[in-house]
């Protein structure tokens, strides 16, 4: 039996379990409709249960919750269930802050406000499937609100898509980001030529750079060593990836290795002869 504390809108409800005394949200076509406060329901057919932690990264999830307008939760719901047609596990947790976010953002379009996301071209590469489902939030708000959000706004609700799927703080997936888009901002400079987001080089690029942060943290090192090969054969293009390396290193706090600048340097090759 559920007792509801909350009518959120025709879609949703936010009620108590009474045998278990934990909040839950149920999420559904017309779940709502004619709901009071404190009324008891046995079950909520054709819906989604969302159970969340009190705390989250953004403060206290009951009070957000009955901050928020109704329709910013039924928002993230619907991002929520595009990540689950993507990915096997997605943490639901995510619910109530980017119910918040996204209700912060449409303010901030609202008053003219909009912040801009510094490395939004990057998170397009770095995580892809996310970006995609960000894509489909896009055209929820759309549909919900009339307004159409920034490629800006879409690079941030990716980073709560990722950290639903990888289980991280949201802050890991910025610092990656961040990383990344330094690097790539100083190895533009560096060879002289500016690289188009679409091109295949450039994703090259911005996967091999995320995939090296990841080999960093793990531990796990290539399998091949290059580095002999590399510094005979493409002796710029090592010295280049030598300086992006020594930043990067300096980033994360950690040694790179002879054989990741050399595995760079093979991208950096490539794209000086492509680009």
């Amino acid at each position: 039996m559920y007792k509801i504390l909350k009518v959120l809108n025709n879609s949703g409800v936010l009620v108590m379990n009474l045998d278990t005394k934990q909040e839950v949200i149920f999420i559904g076509k017309g779940i709502g409709f004619g709901r009071k406060i404190n009324e008891n329901v046995s079950e909520f057919k054709d819906s989604k249960a969302y159970f969340f932690e009190r705390e989250n990264s953004r403060g206290n999830s009951i009070q957000m919750i009955k901050s928020l307008d109704g329709v910013y939760i039924e928002i993230a719901g619907g991002i929520i269930e595009e990540a689950e047609k993507v990915f096997d596990s997605v943490d639901n947790n995510i619910l109530i802050p980017l119910a918040d976010h996204i209700a912060f953002a449409v303010k901030r379009i609202n008053e003219n406000m909009e912040i801009r996301n510094p490395f939004s071209r990057e998170l397009r590469v770095l995580f892809e499937k996310e970006y995609c489902v960000a894509l489909k939030g896009r055209e929820i708000i759309k549909s919900k609100l009339g307004i159409d959000i920034s490629d800006d706004e879409v690079g941030y609700i990716t980073l709560h898509v990722h950290s639903a799927v990888t289980s991280s703080d949201i802050t890991e997936g910025m610092d990656t980001a961040l990383v990344v888009k330094d690097s790539m901002d100083m190895l533009e400079k560096l060879i002289g030529k500016k690289l188009h987001v679409e091109s295949l080089s450039y994703a090259r690029l911005v996967t091999h750079l995320k995939y090296m942060l990841a080999r960093m943290k793990t531990g796990e090192k290539p399998n091949i060593d290059m580095t002999e090969y590399v510094r005979e054969k493409f002796p710029e293009s090592y010295d280049t990836a030598c300086i992006v390396c020594d930043f990067i290193s300096k980033k994360i706090k950690k040694e790179i290795t002879d054989i990741e600048k050399s595995y760079l340097a093979i991208h950096i090759e490539r794209v000086k002869g492509i680009e």
